[in-house]
């Protein structure tokens, strides 16, 4: 109590008593950190695919994988809806960024070529204004390109990275990968032993 007569009440949380549990003898799985061929080619796919340029197609139709520059306007009813039009617009089919049955319904056009399609928004698409409901697109394609990978090869690794050939790539790419997986596994067994001796403390 103060000379003012004013009780003061102090609430101090204390470190509670721990009782460390048996850890001698706990086990735990250790994960393991080994790399395998198809990781190791998935990475190179992924470079290769970084590399990949597209080229003008002229002497067919559009078809899957291609990238086609098109203008498309969206109706329902004859009504335009907001957000369904668009002019030179970049779309590799195949990509699924348009709602269904929209980039299916390009492949077997031509450069040049005007036509309609029809398609349902999904029931659970983001607008509920157009969510369920069948829409009118008409399309202009302009341009189709087809995607042309570079060979994997020395002359393909040296572009890629500081390396002269596939296999020294190969091999610092198995490297790099062991040591992320043996870094990562570190640290969950040191989590996992901790949580062990946890369980086992009171």
């Amino acid at each position: 109590v103060s000379k003012d007569g004013v009780t003061w009440v102090a609430t101090i949380t204390l470190v509670p008593d721990v009782e460390l549990g048996s850890y001698e003898g706990l086990s735990v799985e250790k994960k393991k950190v080994s790399v395998s061929e198809k990781e190791v080619e998935e990475k190179i796919k992924a470079l290769q695919e970084k590399q990949a340029r597209y080229v003008d197609v002229t002497d067919r139709a559009a078809k899957m994988g291609d990238l086609v520059n098109i203008d498309f306007a969206g109706s329902m009813n004859g009504v335009a809806f907001e957000g369904g039009k668009a002019e030179n617009f970049n779309l590799e089919l195949g990509s699924g960024n348009f709602i269904p049955g929209f980039e299916e319904q390009i492949v077997g056009h031509n450069t040049d070529e005007e036509f309609t399609i029809t398609v349902t928004f999904p029931e659970e698409y983001f607008s509920k204004e157009l969510a369920g409901k069948a829409a009118v697109f008409k399309v202009t394609l302009h341009e189709i390109k087809k995607k042309e990978l570079p060979e994997i090869d020395d002359e393909f690794v040296k572009d890629v990275s500081e390396f002269n050939t596939l296999d020294e790539l190969k091999a610092d790419i198995k490297s790099k990968k062991e040591k992320q997986n043996a870094d990562r596994a570190k640290a969950e067994l040191e989590e996992k032993a901790v949580k062990a001796v946890a369980e086992a403390s009171e």
